[in-house]
């Protein structure tokens, strides 16, 4: 998302440095998805149009194929029956899985994440835990994740500790 950085950034095998504003956005929307601490859905649209947003943003399918890959996705984070309530009818977590969802639509190569359990419980930061590292293991995604939970990072395959701006372990 920042532009002012040193060396080299690919990805998937291509740079992104010397790339329009317009070109860094089309890959922020296909190959990173972002779930914030805060879920950001846009509570005039359903749960399912909050989730296709994004993939209907691409372009790259059909909206009858973006709401398919939508409820597939809800399904997976086990809140399919939630697809036509308003994001105000959900609870915290429920709104999160639907944030994680919405991130996972364009089948991103990588998912940012900052603080993706902030407003959670411990039962629901486990369950947002434990999609993010099937989505890791069988949709071979890119996890990177900021927290300060540490609970949360101690469960991950790989720590880097940063302390202003600058990594001190890894």
């Amino acid at each position: 998302m920042d532009t002012d950085y040193q060396g080299e950034l690919l990805i998937d095998q291509i740079s992104m440095s010397k790339k329009k504003e317009a070109e860094l956005a089309k890959v922020r929307n296909e190959k990173i998805g972002f779930v914030f601490q805060f879920h950001y859905l846009l509570n005039e649209f359903s749960v399912l149009k909050n989730v296709m947003l994004p993939g209907l943003k691409l372009g790259k399918y059909s909206a009858k194929e973006v709401e398919f890959r939508a409820m597939e996705k809800l399904k997976i984070l086990g809140i399919e029956n939630e697809a036509l309530k308003m994001p105000n009818q959900l609870s915290g977590g429920q709104k999160q899985r639907v944030a994680i969802a919405r991130a996972l639509i364009n089948d991103p190569l990588i998912i940012m994440g900052d603080e993706p359990t902030g407003n959670l419980d411990k039962k629901n930061s486990q369950i947002v835990f434990d999609v993010f590292k099937e989505l890791a293991i069988e949709s071979k995604q890119t996890l990177l994740i900021v927290t300060h939970d540490g609970e949360f990072a101690q469960k991950s395959d790989r720590i880097i500790e940063m302390e202003d701006g600058k990594i001190i372990r890894q």
